[in-house]
C-alpha cells in the first residue's frame, strides 16, 4: 500500500471531508464517540491566529478500494506570543492502518524537517499509551516515534471517560456535598464584559497551577482580546461552551468548570475541559459544585452526548477524586514529551 506524505490542502472540500472522516475514526477508537465537523468548520479550525500558527500534513494511501484515502495526519504548532522557543508536534494514524510505518514516514518526511526549519530548540509532543502500559517501554510505538523526534517523557496524564446519561439522583447527592456560600452562574456564551479581567486572571491561574511536572511552559496572559478570539473560534467550529462560574461575595470569579460539545446532528462526544478554583477559595468543595452544575446542564441542553472525556495529571488527586465521584473511569494514559535539540 503506497503512502504519500503531503501538506493538507485546506482549499479542497474533498480532502477536508476525508480529514474529518479520519478524525471521526480516531475519536471512535479512543473515546467511543464523535464530534462531527462540516468542511467549513474544519477549514476555519485550521486557520492561524495572532497567537499561533500551524502546518498540517496528511498521509495518503493509494490503491485502496475507492481510490485514495487519508490514513494519518501530522502537525507542527508554533506559539507566537509566549513559549516562542517551543514547537509542538502532533501525530495520529488511522486505527485500521497502524503498524505499517505510516507514523515513521510522517515523522521523517514532515515533522523532523519542519522542526529544523522552525529554528526553535524546544520540541513538545503528547502520545497515548494503554492504561496499564509502562511509559518507559521502548517497544511502545509512541516511544519509538518520540525517540525519532529526540524527545523524552516529562509528564503523565490520565484520560478518563464518563458514560452518559448520569443518574439525576447521583447529581442530587453530590450537590448536597458541595460548597455553598457562592453564587453559581451558567455561561453558555461569551464571558460577560464586566467579568473579563477577573476571568482572564482565572485562565492564567489554571496554566500556572497545572501540575505539568518537568514540562517547560510559560503561562499566557489572557487579555480580553485573547479571550474573545478563543470564543469566536469555538463558535466558528460549531462548539458550544457550557460553563459554570462561582462568583465570590466580593464579585470576583472564584472558580469555573467548562464542557465543550458540538451541537451538530450525530454528535455523541463531549469534552470536560478546564476546572479551577482560585487559591483563596480552595478547600470548600467548590470544584465539585461547579462540575455538578455543568454536568446537570449538559443533560438538559445536550442529551444526545453519550461520552464525556477529560484529562488529568496523575499528580492531581483533588480533581481525580471529583471525577471518580461522578463516575469517570480510566480509558488510557497520555505521556507528555519534550526535548531540546542538540542537548
Amino acid at each position: 500500500m503506497p503512502v504519500t506524505i503531503r501538506l493538507l490542502d485546506t482549499a479542497s472540500d474533498a480532502e477536508l471531508e476525508q480529514y474529518n472522516a479520519l478524525e471521526d475514526a480516531l475519536d471512535r477508537d479512543a473515546f467511543g464517540g464523535v464530534q462531527p465537523y462540516t468542511v467549513a468548520e474544519r477549514r476555519l479550525a485550521c486557520e492561524d491566529t495572532e497567537y499561533s500558527r500551524a502546518q498540517r500534513w496528511v498521509a495518503v494511501a493509494e490503491g485502496l478500494e475507492g481510490g485514495e484515502m487519508i490514513v494519518g495526519r501530522g502537525a507542527v504548532h508554533l506559539p507566537l506570543q509566549e513559549n516562542t522557543e517551543l514547537v509542538e508536534v502532533g501525530l495520529s494514524v488511522h486505527p485500521a492502518h497502524r503498524g505499517r510505518g505510516i507514523g515513521t514516514a510522517i515523522v521523517e518526511e514532515a515533522l523532523r524537517p519542519a522542526i529544523a526549519e522552525s529554528g526553535r530548540p524546544l520540541v513538545g509532543a503528547w502520545g497515548e499509551i494503554p492504561a496499564d502500559g509502562d511509559p518507559d517501554d521502548p517497544a511502545l510505538p509512541v516511544n519509538r516515534l518520540a525517540a525519532r523526534l529526540g524527545v523524552s517523557r516529562k509528564n503523565i496524564g490520565v484520560c478518563r471517560r464518563l458514560d452518559l446519561p448520569l443518574d439525576p439522583a447521583l447529581l442530587d447527592t453530590l450537590r448536597a456535598e458541595a460548597a455553598d456560600g457562592y453564587r453559581i452562574e451558567i455561561w453558555d456564551g461569551p464571558a460577560p464584559e464586566e467579568h473579563l479581567a477577573s476571568y482572564g486572571a482565572l485562565l492564567r491561574q489554571l496554566d500556572l497551577d497545572d501540575p505539568d511536572e518537568d514540562i517547560e511552559y510559560e503561562a499566557p496572559e489572557y487579555t480580553p482580546e485573547r479571550i474573545r478570539t478563543g470564543e469566536r473560534r469555538l463558535a466558528e467550529q460549531g462548539i458550544t461552551q457550557f460553563q459554570s462560574v462561582a462568583v465570590a461575595p466580593d464579585g470576583t470569579i472564584a472558580g469555573n468548570s467548562v464542557i465543550h460539545v458540538k451541537t451538530a446532528p450525530g454528535a455523541s462526544l463531549g469534552w470536560q475541559e478546564n476546572t479551577l478554583v482560585m487559591p483563596d477559595h480552595r478547600g470548600h468543595r467548590l470544584g465539585l459544585a461547579l462540575k455538578v452544575a455543568t454536568h446537570a446542564l449538559l443533560a438538559e441542553r445536550a442529551p444526545e452526548v453519550r461520552s464525556l472525556v477529560t484529562f488529568n495529571s496523575h499528580v492531581n488527586p483533588w480533581m481525580i477524586s471529583i471525577n471518580e465521584k461522578l463516575g469517570y473511569r480510566v480509558s488510557h494514559r497520555e505521556v507528555g514529551y519534550q526535548g531540546r535539540m542538540g542537548a
